[in-house]
């Protein structure tokens, strides 16, 4: 289910085509991207009680109906040559089944394994980021075979039945009570003033706006900062999607021995450095590339530790539905980093995303002084 909705973040292989056949504006084009990020996000914030109520089978089941009319809309809109349509198609119904088909498996996943949250999640959410890497060798030839349309019907057919088969597969470990939910006893308004909630949602947003303004480009950057060739940014999209697996898998494995708050620090001071240097070697392929590899890495980091850093802080009890709130920030960020990247097209714009992480890991020492000593 999470290497099919990770196919959102190969995102940057749709621009060229829209552009070219349809001529539709990249920087409108990228405006689907940044609602079905928003969808997401809200999906997961005011849905997370209906998912815990329902149980994964349905809730997978929402996220199969909706993916397959986002894809397959996406493609109707391109026939009809309207972009209006392709936001409310691409952006709003696929993001609410990325919504739905992202938080299904995590909060599932913790319940089988709570010995090891931070490794089980990390696990699942890495196929979210192998989802990119499938589909940016996907996406190139399905439109030379089948058109643009015929690619979005394609993958809205064979990731519809992924997530089908998923979705009846998925249960809850027997020894839990699916049908008593004291776990969701807090109000909005006690998580969202909860002032270890803002620093958690802070450390998300931060950490996630340098990353997803990449990802939302990365074909582009590629070309215009390097110039590599329409190859060359495949296989560097490609290589984006597998690193940001990697680094959710290994930085979330490293949490569970070294404590969340330690990993968060680890990775988001490694991101602001290498985003300071990414201007200095700008003019260097393979240096370029290998910077921005350990940038998605931390940026995959991010969204593979949050879950047990939520779990660690407000208990099993509260975890999903602050998890899910806590998601918004990557709404936010959806449209905060591309909208930053565009300030300017000077590979100088790279040291604002430094800056902004230098900013997380002040946020982070304010956490560390609301937590007790037992959580790291």
């Amino acid at each position: 289910m999470q290497l099919s909705i990770g196919s959102i973040y190969a995102y940057s292989k749709w621009i060229e085509p829209l552009s070219k056949e349809l001529n539709w504006d990249a920087h409108d084009t990228k405006t689907a991207f940044s609602l079905a990020i928003c969808f997401l996000g809200l999906t997961a914030a005011f849905m997370g009680k209906f998912v815990q109520k329902v149980g994964p089978t349905k809730a997978g089941l929402l996220a199969t109906l909706f993916l397959i009319l986002g894809l397959l809309g996406s493609a109707l809109a391109v026939n009809m040559e309207n972009i209006y349509l392709f936001y409310l198609t691409f952006g709003v119904l696929q993001g609410i089944g990325l919504g739905f088909g992202y938080v299904v498996p995590v909060y599932t996943v913790v319940k089988w394994f709570p010995d090891k949250p931070g490794l089980a999640s990390g696990i699942i959410i890495m196929s979210f980021a192998l989802g990119s890497l499938l589909a940016s060798f996907l996406i190139g030839p399905l439109i030379a075979f089948r058109g643009l349309a015929g690619a979005f019907s394609t993958l809205g057919i064979a990731y519809g039945v992924c997530m089908l088969l998923s979705a009846l597969y998925l249960a809850n470990p027997v020894n839990t009570d699916t049908n008593n939910h004291t776990y969701v006893d807090l109000t909005s308004k006690e998580i969202i003033t909860d002032k270890r909630f803002i620093a958690l949602w802070l450390l998300l947003f931060l950490n996630v706006c340098g990353g997803i303004a990449i990802i939302s480009k990365a074909a582009m950057l590629g070309k215009e900062v390097v110039g590599m060739s329409a190859g060359q940014a495949t296989m560097f999209v490609a290589t984006i999607g597998l690193f940001n697996g990697i680094g959710r898998l290994f930085w979330s494995s490293i949490s569970d021995k070294i404590g969340c708050w330690t990993t968060f620090m680890l990775f988001m001071g490694l991101n602001g450095i290498c985003f300071a240097l990414i201007p200095s070697f700008s003019t260097n392929n393979i240096t370029f590339q290998n910077l921005t590899y350990i940038i998605i890495a931390g940026y995959g980091a991010g969204f593979a530790t949050m879950p047990s850093f939520v779990k660690s802080i407000f208990g099993t009890e509260n975890y999903g539905q602050v998890f899910g709130y806590t998601l918004t920030a990557w709404s936010a960020a959806a449209f905060v980093g591309p909208l930053l990247l565009g300030l300017s097209t000077e590979i100088t714009i790279f040291y604002l995303f430094s800056i902004l992480l230098m900013v997380a890991l002040v946020v982070g020492f304010w956490l560390k002084g609301l937590l007790p000593k037992t959580i790291e």
